[in-house]
């Protein structure tokens, strides 16, 4: 496989799921695999997208049926176009026919909206909607982490204006 630097950036899960949600409606290739999306948005092997895949259903179908990934083993076997990008740019066609062996229903996801057998491309108002949903839950979750950090300010003004009390009687009764 061809070296590609990891980009360091503060890309958060919804960038990340954004993308995912997009490429899985857009794509030629109407199954998308875990490795081919991290390898497309440069993302760390290690990176948990199958995690972020899973929990969200409304967007994400997990899997494929055995029947259906065999199919397309043996399509991406035969044709080199039918092969996802982190395959064709592996070093040989030995490696890729590995590549190709190996993959499991595990390793594979579709969008909610294409779960047929060459489904064509999402409509825009499909993607539209899909990227709206994550921009409520995007602002859901910075709602959610604003809430916490304003309670603990207030927990902090609190404890610090006790503190000041304490303090102000501790020295008050030491100057009698």
């Amino acid at each position: 496989m061809k070296k590609r630097p990891q980009l360091i950036n503060s890309r958060d899960k919804f960038d990340i799921l954004s993308a995912a949600w997009v490429l899985a409606c857009n794509d030629p290739i109407s199954i998308m695999t875990y490795k081919g999306i991290k390898y497309r948005l440069n993302l760390p092997n290690n990176y948990d997208l199958e995690s972020l895949v899973e929990e969200r259903g409304e967007l994400f179908r997990p899997k494929v049926p055995l029947r259906r990934l065999n199919e397309w083993k043996i399509e991406m076997q035969s044709h080199i176009s039918k092969r996802p990008a982190w395959i064709r740019d592996l070093e040989n066609e030995t490696l890729q026919l590995k590549a190709i062996e190996e993959l499991t229903v595990d390793d594979i996801f579709r969008s909610q909206f294409r779960i047929e057998k060459d489904a064509p491309p999402s409509s825009l108002s499909i993607i539209d909607w899909g990227l709206q949903h994550i921009e409520r839950l995007r602002k859901g979750n910075l709602e959610a982490r604003e809430e916490v950090i304003k309670r603990w300010q207030l927990w902090s003004v609190i404890i610090l204006s006790i503190t000041n009390i304490f303090v102000t009687v501790i020295v008050a009764l030491l100057k009698k």
